[in-house]
């Protein structure tokens, strides 16, 4: 009965205390009240400079980004795709007549055209900055600004895509190979990873063998190891188009385009994939050094020699040099390459 007593008595005290406190809660109210609008704007407030400004929410559903692209080797080949350093999206023209990268004049005006594709069906780019620069031939060296143009990218399948950036460069007086890049600057762009297109080739005559020199730099702040592989990909013949009805019959209605883009990666795999254009046994390559240690900076130059084993050649055959760099708790990865074309015969 005490302990009975003993609650009651307790519950009392408290219901006697909170008749007695209700009179400062209510002369309280006006400030409380203002202290809780004044935390509802901060947090509104806090979640308005998240959104960088805009406070709306848009489902993720409804947002829609462009994704500019143009042959890019490293993307490609971390997608485990053979690449050519021939690039099919620059092109070199002196007046009207397209030239190759490898057979520059010195201090000459050349016009170097971009093919700038979109990847999504939905969103355009307009005033699409591209930017162009040139390296001296070879992997991991000093990039030179050459310029700066503009496009409106529209839409895939659009008659706007792809656009063409044209950009004026007059080659150094030095005379010598020289690697150009191209790159896509989109501030939203859905893949960025694809931006960065390369076209790095030289042509040498087949003389039994065929000799060229590149340096390798190695533009990282650690001591990397490098490794150089050779391959004989160049990219396949465009395929002809079936005819309309062939398309109707032949796809389900029902397959999404993330589906359909699936399919076409694997089957790029199946047919490009990187370790399927070994050097056939006709020609020999060889490379000096194949592997070596760079410190950071330290430039190194690498002799290549081709020799065709069957005689006399005649046609023209692209060797890859893909260059892969590892460093201290650093995995393999391509730092780049080199496309070598040996041209022989009458």
């Amino acid at each position: 009965m005490s302990v009975q007593r003993n609650i009651w008595e307790g519950f009392r005290v408290w219901l006697r205390s909170l008749v007695e406190l209700l009179p400062q809660l209510f002369e309280l109210w006006p400030t409380l009240k203002r202290i809780f609008e004044s935390l509802c704007r901060w947090i509104r407030e806090w979640r308005t400079h998240r959104r960088g400004g805009c406070c709306i929410d848009i489902p993720a559903s409804e947002y829609k980004r462009p994704d500019p692209l143009l042959y890019a080797q490293f993307f490609l080949m971390q997608q485990g795709l053979a690449v050519t350093w021939d690039n099919p999206d620059i092109q070199l023209y002196d007046g009207s007549l397209p030239v190759s990268s490898s057979s520059l004049v010195p201090d000459h005006d050349y016009d170097v055209v971009v093919r700038v594709w979109n990847n999504s069906y939905y969103a355009p780019a307009a005033s699409l900055p591209v930017y162009l620069s040139f390296l001296d031939f070879g992997v991991g060296m000093t990039s030179n600004p050459i310029g700066k143009t503009y496009v409106d990218l529209g839409v895939k399948g659009s008659s706007h895509c792809p656009a063409f950036a044209k950009i004026k460069w007059h080659t150094p007086k030095v005379s010598g190979h020289y690697c150009l890049q191209a790159i896509l600057d989109w501030p939203d762009d859905a893949n960025p990873d694809n931006n960065l297109g390369q076209e790095n080739t030289n042509v040498g005559t087949m003389h039994s063998p065929a000799a060229f020199t590149f340096q390798v730099r190695n533009d990282a702040t650690i001591t990397r190891n490098f490794e150089l592989e050779t391959d004989m990909y160049r990219l396949p013949k465009p395929k002809q188009c079936p005819p309309q009805d062939g398309i109707a019959k032949g796809r389900d209605k029902r397959t999404s385009r993330l589906k359909e883009s699936r399919m076409r990666w694997n089957k790029a795999l199946e047919e490009q994939g990187h370790v399927l254009f070994p050097v056939t046994p006709e020609w020999k390559v060889k490379i000096e050094p194949e592997t070596f240690t760079l410190n950071a900076n330290q430039v190194i130059t690498v002799k290549v020699e081709i020799e065709y084993k069957k005689g006399e050649f005649s046609g023209r055959r692209p060797f890859n040099i893909n260059c892969f760099a590892s460093g201290p708790h650093q995995k393999r990865k391509l730092t780049g390459g080199v496309t070598l074309i040996v041209e022989g015969g009458a």
